[in-house]
C-alpha cells in the first residue's frame, strides 16, 4: 500500500469539535472512538501475534513436572525356600522432572513458522482494506446527511413558493382573473411538495443514525459544500495506469494473495505428516521412592539425547488432510481471481465516475442557471399574459430538481474520487483533506 493511513496514537473518547464538524474532523473522531474502526485495530493487533506463534514452534520447549503420591498395598515375593511371602507397602513417592526439548528436524513446524509470517502479513492487508473501506463508508454517510439537509432546505423553499402560488391563484380566482383549475394545480403541487419534505426529513433521520453508528456520537452542526467546485484532472490520466496500480496495490488483492500463500503452506504442513521428526531432549530427574524397587532411595540424574519419531500409519488421516488442504488452496486461488476481477471492474467504474461526474457537474451548473432564468421568465410571462399558471409550476419544479441534482452530482463526484483512490490502495489522509477542502459553510443537524 503506497500511503497507509496513520493509526490513531491513542484509543479513547474524544470531545466533539466546538465548531461545525467537517469530514476531516469526522475521520479523526472515527479513528479515536468509532467502534467499527477500533474493532479492526484490535483485529490487526491480534493478527500480529501469528508471527510469534509460528516462531515458538521452532524454539526450545522447557517443562517441569512435580509429583507426590501415597503408595498403600501389598507385595508378594518368593523366599529362598520358594514360598510366597507377603509384605505391606506403605510409603510416600515424590519427585520432580525438568525437560528441555528442541526440534532439530520438523517439517510441520517449519510450515507453521512460514504460515505465521503470512498470517501476520494477511492481517496487515486486511486492516488496510478495512481502513480504506471505512474511510469511503464514512464519507458516504457524511455526504448522505449533507444531501438530506440540503434537500430539506430546498424542499422548504419550494413549499414556501408553492404556498404563495396557491394564495395567488385563489386571490386571482376570487377577483375573476383566474380559474379553479389554476387553484387545483397549485394546490396539487403544494401537497406533493409537502410529501417530498416529509420524505426528506425521514431520509435525514436515517442518514443521521447511520453516521452515528460509525462515529459513536452525533455532531450538532456539519460543514456543507462551498459554492466553488473545482474538478482537477486525474493523475495519472489514463484508465490503464489506474488498473495497473489497482492490480499491484489494492489491499483486498494483497490480502487474497496472502491467503493463497497461507493455503500453500497448509498443503506443505499436511504433507509433512509423512515425514519423521528429530528432537534434542535434555532432562533432569530428582525422585524419592519413585517405584517399589527403589523404596527409601533418592535418585538424582540427568539425561541428554535425541528422539526420533517416524509416522507409519495414521488411518489415512494424513492423506485426507493433504487432499483437503489442496482443495482449499484451489479455493483460495479462485477467490483471488474473483477479487481481482471485482477490483478491476470497480476501478473502471470509479474512474469513469470521476470523468463523467465532472461533466455532469458542469452540465447541471448550467441547468440550475437556466432553470432559474426560466422560472423568472415564467413569472414575467404570466404577468404579461404569455404564460400560464402551469408554466410557473413546471418552472418551479425544474428549478428544484436542477438544484438537488447538482448537489447530488457534486457529492457523487467527491465520493468517486475517494473510491478510486481506495481501489488502488492509496486512500490516505491527503485524499480526505482534499475532499474536506470542498466543505466550508455550516449546517445545523436539526433544520
Amino acid at each position: 500500500m503506497r500511503a497507509r493511513m496513520a493509526m490513531a496514537g491513542f484509543l479513547g473518547a474524544v470531545a466533539l469539535p466546538a465548531t461545525a464538524m467537517d469530514l476531516s474532523e469526522a475521520w479523526n473522531v472515527y479513528q479515536n472512538q468509532g467502534p467499527t474502526y477500533l474493532a479492526s485495530v484490535h483485529e490487526r493487533q491480534a493478527g500480529q501475534e501469528y508471527k510469534e506463534l509460528g516462531k515458538a514452534g521452532l524454539l526450545p520447549n522447557i517443562n517441569a513436572t512435580a509429583y507426590w503420591k501415597r503408595v498403600d498395598g501389598t507385595s508378594e515375593q518368593d523366599n529362598i525356600f520358594g514360598r510366597s511371602v507377603e509384605s505391606d507397602l506403605e510409603y510416600d513417592s515424590k519427585g520432580a522432572v525438568v525437560e528441555l526439548r528442541q526440534p532439530l528436524f520438523n517439517k510441520q513446524r517449519m510450515a507453521e513458522y512460514r504460515q505465521g509470517n503470512q498470517r501476520t502479513l494477511f492481517s496487515d492487508a486486511v486492516f488496510d482494506a478495512k481502513t480504506q473501506e471505512s474511510a469511503v463508508s464514512l464519507a458516504s454517510r457524511y455526504f448522505s446527511v449533507l444531501l438530506a439537509l440540503e434537500t430539506i432546505d430546498l424542499a422548504k423553499v419550494k413549499l414556501k413558493n408553492l404556498e404563495q402560488q396557491v394564495l395567488a391563484a385563489k386571490r386571482r380566482f376570487q377577483l375573476g382573473d383566474g380559474t379553479v383549475i389554476d387553484v387545483d394545480q397549485a394546490s396539487a403541487r403544494r401537497d406533493l411538495a409537502q410529501a417530498e419534505l416529509i420524505e426528506a426529513e425521514d431520509s435525514l433521520l436515517v442518514a443521521r443514525r447511520l453516521l452515528q453508528e460509525l462515529l459513536g456520537v452525533l455532531p450538532e452542526e456539519m460543514s456543507t459544500l462551498r459554492t466553488e467546485f473545482p474538478t482537477p484532472p486525474l493523475e495519472p490520466p489514463t484508465l490503464q495506469d489506474w488498473i495497473s496500480d489497482a492490480r499491484a496495490n489494492n489491499p483486498t488483492i494483497i490480502a487474497r494473495s496472502r491467503s493463497l500463500d497461507i493455503a500453500d503452506e497448509e498443503v506443505n504442513r499436511a504433507k509433512a505428516g509423512h515425514w519423521p521428526t528429530l528432537d534434542f531432549v535434555a532432562a533432569y530427574n530428582d525422585a524419592e521412592s519413585d517405584s517399589v524397587s527403589t523404596q527409601n532411595q533418592t535418585n538424582k540424574y540427568g539425561s541428554v539425547g535425541v528422539e526420533f519419531r517416524m509416522p507409519i500409519f495414521a488411518g489415512g488421516a494424513t492423506n485426507a488432510q493433504v487432499r483437503q488442504a489442496s482443495a482449499n488452496r484451489e479455493l483460495a486461488n479462485d477467490q483471488l481471481n474473483s477479487s481481482r476481477e471485482e477490483v478491476l471492474s470497480g476501478t473502471t467504474r470509479e474512474f469513469r465516475g470521476v470523468q463523467s461526474g465532472e461533466q455532469r457537474v458542469r452540465a447541471l451548473e448550467k441547468a440550475v442557471v437556466s432553470s432559474e432564468r426560466a422560472q423568472d421568465s415564467a413569472r414575467k410571462g404570466f404577468q404579461a399574459g404569455t404564460s400560464t399558471n402551469l408554466d410557473i409550476l413546471n418552472a418551479e419544479e425544474q428549478a428544484f430538481i436542477a438544484r438537488r441534482d447538482l448537489l447530488e452530482a457534486k457529492l457523487r463526484y467527491l465520493l468517486s474520487r475517494l473510491r478510486l483512490a481506495a481501489a488502488v490502495g492509496s486512500l490516505g489522509e491527503d485524499d480526505i483533506q482534499q475532499a474536506n477542502a470542498y466543505l466550508g459553510p455550516s449546517l445545523s443537524m436539526h433544520p
